[in-house]
């Protein structure tokens, strides 16, 4: 099963349009919607299949919807890594396997004769083989089946591919979009934890639910306080390594995307840029101060081991421990 949201906030107008165009029988067989993780591309996708359905089918809707956002839709296919059992985490790619089983699916009776939708989240995630396979099946497009492509990324995917699908770029919602989505999913967070969560996720509403936890605030003060200390064997290094040593992988990926936060806007600080009316929280005067005694080589040595590593943590499942402790070795070299 999959946890999407049945509501949609902002981009009514475009699912609005998409509907009339499948109505009006000018729907493209083959759609691209691109832009960075986390801003509802897959809520989006959802709900335009919902908003399909709702129109064109007379009887049990609550039923063909309830199919849907459980995963179970006899009529929808939702294509993604494959989580392997023996190794217990998601394989690297999408593969031409994968690809290739969707024939049956589209060649199959279609059940109360409505569309047939193939979502692919995502397609990046696609192997060359998978993508020149899915290329092939879009060139020959059957009747009333239709594919939707998500992608963080859309300049990483075929040329060729991009060129038969109709590309839709999503925004970052308006803060006020953004307020709306998190109290949704929470409606208990206070006004100022989500002016924090809109500036650690860089406005992502996706990634804000992610980063939200009782300790995220104390994590991110920590690791302001270590890279003040310039002490890469602190007792909060140590600490903090070990904490974060049994997080997840899911977890451990949040945890660096917030180092990465941290390096890169003090960088963009130490640049010149002016983050005045970017922020909405206090966030801002903590990471001027840090950035007045940081060194720039410090933060690319970091960013690059990072950058360098952090697959192979995942890949082959190494010891968290030694890469948070790692991460943290050139703070010895600031003067």
């Amino acid at each position: 099963m999959i946890n999407i949201s049945q509501v949609l906030i902002e981009n009514e107008y475009l699912v609005n349009k998409l509907t009339d165009n499948y109505i009006n029988k000018s729907l493209p067989h083959s759609l691209i919607i691109h832009g960075v993780k986390g801003i509802g591309k897959l809520t989006f996708a959802f709900f335009l299949i919902k908003n399909i359905y709702s129109e064109i089918i007379s009887n049990n809707k609550d039923h063909h919807i309830n199919l849907m956002y459980n995963n179970t839709h006899p009529n929808i296919k939702y294509l993604q890594k494959e989580f392997d059992d023996k190794n217990n985490k998601f394989k690297n790619y999408i593969t031409i396997d994968q690809v290739r089983s969707l024939d049956n699916f589209i060649y199959q009776s279609s059940f109360d004769n409505l569309p047939k939708f193939i979502i692919i989240d995502s397609a990046n995630d696609l192997n060359l083989n998978a993508a020149n396979a899915l290329l092939k099946i879009l060139e020959e497009p059957k009747y009333n089946t239709y594919f939707i492509l998500i992608t963080n990324q859309i300049s990483s995917l075929l040329a060729t591919l991009r060129s038969r699908c109709l590309k839709f770029n999503f925004e970052k919602p308006s803060f006020e979009g953004f307020n709306k989505i998190l109290l949704f999913h929470n409606d208990k967070l206070k006004s100022e934890e989500i002016s924090f969560l809109f500036d650690l996720s860089n406005g992502s509403p996706g990634l804000a639910l992610e980063l939200f936890s009782e300790d995220i605030k104390d994590i991110y003060l920590t690791l302001l306080e270590i890279l003040s200390i310039k002490d890469s064997l602190s007792t909060k290094v140590i600490n903090l390594s070990t904490c974060v040593s049994s997080y997840s992988n899911d977890q451990f990926k949040i945890y660096i995307s917030i180092i990465k936060f941290i390096l890169i806007t003090i960088l963009k600080i130490k640049a010149g840029c002016n983050f005045s009316n970017f922020f909405r929280s206090n966030i801002l005067h903590s990471l001027e101060k840090l950035s007045s005694s940081f060194d720039n080589l410090i933060c690319f040595e970091i960013l690059e081991y990072i950058n360098n590593n952090e697959n192979d943590l995942f890949t082959y499942n190494l010891d968290k421990n030694i890469f948070n402790l790692n991460i943290f070795t050139p703070l010895n070299k600031i003067t």
